[in-house]
């Protein structure tokens, strides 16, 4: 998380002196290269079959994080890091319901209050 919270940071600096939409695919494919190379590391990249429905859920997962990018860069490039940064992290309650309602996973009270608890702290962070 403390690499996560130093990007936004770098990516801010970054485009004091670069277009938005420049940062954002040099950043992008230093995040490919990175994630390639450990995986590689770690023996867990393959190439896979292209009509596996799996690599279908993975071109939909790149399709949702380019635009969450996108957008992401975008509002970092018009507003400032302590309220972007939040909004933006409400990805992290839309996750965790997607999660329960989508795939089934089991909800209790401990975590649906931890859900409500982290929507109530973003709204109040960015407001």
């Amino acid at each position: 998380m403390v690499c996560y919270s130093f990007a936004f940071l770098f990516m801010k600096i970054a485009m004091r002196g670069l277009p938005t939409f420049t940062v954002m695919p040099i950043a992008v494919l230093t995040l490919a290269v990175g994630a390639t190379t450990v995986a590689a590391l770690f023996g867990e990249w393959s190439v896979p079959s292209v009509t596996s429905r799996s690599v279908g859920f993975a071109v939909a997962a790149g399709v949702c994080l380019a635009g969450a990018v996108v957008g992401y860069f975008r509002a970092l490039s018009t507003g400032p890091v302590s309220v972007v940064v939040p909004i933006f992290g409400m990805f992290l309650v839309g996750g965790a319901l997607l999660g329960v309602v989508v795939l089934g996973e089991g909800i209790t009270v401990k975590k649906a209050l931890g859900i409500g608890f982290g929507a109530v702290a973003i709204v109040l962070i960015a407001t």
